[in-house]
């Protein structure tokens, strides 16, 4: 079978999503990120087989740069533009899209089929799932209970959710003062919703309404944003690997008759990476190169691009 594949690449995660000839997701999968390089390896093995032909790539997400390397990525997009996509192709009425991911957030305004204004929270865990996930840690909960758990909630509880270290700390006073855990978990994803909702300053909050990324699977996390918005929103059966299917829709519309590519193995033993820091000027980039056995691939971080072809001996303090 022909098809596009796009991966998604956060910080948390890495999603897999494999588009057919007609525009459809046919075979998706979303991994824990346990080192770029290692999870790529572990996804393609488990998603592609000999019925699979793949005839491009895309990529997104924070690490899309090391994949467009790594993969030889034939489009690379950022991760707004890729979530847009995907989700105009499966909610065509869609006005506000709403990403809450493990460690940023994002709100995009949409008219008319098209995306006309967006905003990022990649600074601050506060109003993302890494802050749920945390004081759940801490309240000895895991991560897939807290929203049943919390929607047996009784008693409302007040927690501040701009700052999460601030709101874990809140909850170590309230639990010492005996406050049931579902009523401090609602209380988290409470706080967590308020401070993502004032995100939205210069933007209309307008339904329809869709929510997506992993962190829309917690039942409590969808309660308290339609209890906020006074409205209902809409979840995608697929939430989780959005990026991921708005990559491989944009890479099949921009390389539609392409030839199939050779067969994708990446064996993470025929890889190695290296890092330092370029003194040359002010900007003191941080570099990391990728080889394949000793033939360099690729560089990320060099933002003057002098880094992209040279490579860097460490032990000679040189460029050979």
């Amino acid at each position: 079978m022909r098809c596009w594949l796009g991966v998604d690449c956060g910080s948390v995660s890495v999603k897999f999503a494999l588009i057919d000839e007609a525009g459809q997701p046919f075979r998706t999968l979303y991994l824990k990120n346990q080192g770029i390089s290692e999870t790529v390896q572990q996804g393609l093995r488990e998603l592609l087989d000999d019925e699979v032909e793949v005839a491009g790539i895309g990529c997104t997400g924070s690490g899309r740069n090391y994949l467009r390397i790594l993969l030889g990525a034939d489009v690379v997009k950022t991760e707004v533009l890729a979530h847009t996509v995907a989700t105009l192709h499966l909610h065509p009425g869609v006005r506000t899209i709403m990403d809450i991911g493990g460690e940023d957030c994002k709100i995009m305004e949409v008219v008319d089929g098209v995306l006309t204004n967006f905003i990022m929270n990649n600074i601050c865990g506060a109003g993302t799932g890494a802050m749920i996930e945390s004081i759940a840690t801490r309240l000895g909960i895991a991560i897939h209970e807290v929203g049943a758990l919390a929607l047996k909630s009784r008693q409302r509880l007040e927690l501040p959710g701009k700052c999460g270290i601030f709101c874990q700390s809140a909850v170590v006073t309230k639990l010492n003062a005996g406050a049931h855990r579902s009523d401090i978990m609602m209380g988290v994803v409470r706080a967590l919703i308020s401070n993502y909702l004032t995100l939205a300053r210069g933007i209309r909050l307008e339904p329809p309404f869709v929510l997506q990324g992993a962190t829309a699977l917690n039942p409590a996390v969808v309660c308290a944003l339609e209890e906020q918005l006074d409205h209902a929103v809409i979840v995608p059966r697929q939430c989780a690997v959005m990026g991921a299917i708005g990559m491989g829709l944009m890479t099949r519309e921009a390389m539609p008759d392409a030839e199939v590519r050779p067969p994708l193995n990446v064996d993470i033993r025929d890889y190695h990476s290296v890092g330092f820091t370029c003194h040359d000027c002010p900007n003191d980039c941080e570099v990391t190169q990728l080889f394949q056995d000793d033939r360099l691939l690729g560089s990320v971080g060099s933002r003057c691009a002098k880094w992209d072809r040279l490579v860097y001996c460490e032990e000679q303090e040189q460029v050979v």
